[in-house]
């Protein structure tokens, strides 16, 4: 009897230690509880990856496209205001408002030889065309030729700053006009948005520099 009491309290002891045993071996701390397991990736559900095009490539296109369309598009017309014209003719000649005409105001003025007529037609900040009348009579003054020639070439590069060489092409302009002996002669200077006309007058004795703006 006491053999099987033993034998009984030996299996409690060792059913008890088993138990502890297990319960340590199992158990988790409440993060790792909490925590969810991970699903399973099965190889043949993996989305394939699409190609992927250079973004230089799409780059170089884009700056393409973009210098195509700054290449076409239109030159946009450089107004030319009133101050521009007048600039140190002014103090040479008196220019007065003279009316309006489809162009715009008008504006007149004359030296006070009378040899000189200065014209300009359009508004203050946009000026559309603007002449200027220089005349040469027969036994002029050369302090009054000096002062024609110097007021065409300032007229010139006021109107049309960007010539590259004023001073050869007026001397030129004179002496095509002094070597005339009667009729006239017609040239054009085309640039970006305007064009210079020059007419020779032998006829009249004078020369008509012409500045017209073109769109």
């Amino acid at each position: 009897m006491r053999n099987i009491k033993l034998s009984l309290v030996l299996m409690l002891i060792l059913a008890t230690s088993g138990c502890i045993a297990g319960s340590k071996a199992v158990k988790q701390s409440p993060e790792e509880i909490c925590k969810p397991m991970p699903p399973a990736i099965e190889k043949e559900s993996l989305p394939e990856i699409p190609a992927v095009v250079p973004s230089e490539k799409v780059e170089e296109k884009n700056i393409a496209e973009t210098q195509a369309v700054v290449d076409i598009k239109p030159v946009e017309s450089v107004k030319i205001p009133y101050s521009q014209i007048v600039n140190m003719l002014d103090e040479f000649i008196d220019v007065k408002e003279n009316g309006v005409t489809s162009a715009g105001n008008n504006y007149f003025g004359i030296t006070e030889n009378k040899l000189v007529v200065l014209e300009i037609k359009g508004n203050k900040d946009d000026i559309k065309e603007a002449s200027m009348k220089l005349i040469y009579p027969k036994g002029i003054a050369k302090a009054s030729v000096e002062l024609n020639n110097a007021m065409m070439s300032r007229f010139l590069k006021n109107a049309a700053p960007e010539y590259p060489d004023w001073r050869v092409k007026i001397d030129e302009t004179l002496n095509k006009f002094n070597s005339m002996t009667e009729g006239t002669a017609e040239e054009d200077i085309k640039l970006s948005n305007k064009v210079i006309q020059i007419l020779y007058n032998k006829n009249a004795d004078c020369i008509e520099v012409t500045l017209k703006t073109q769109l």
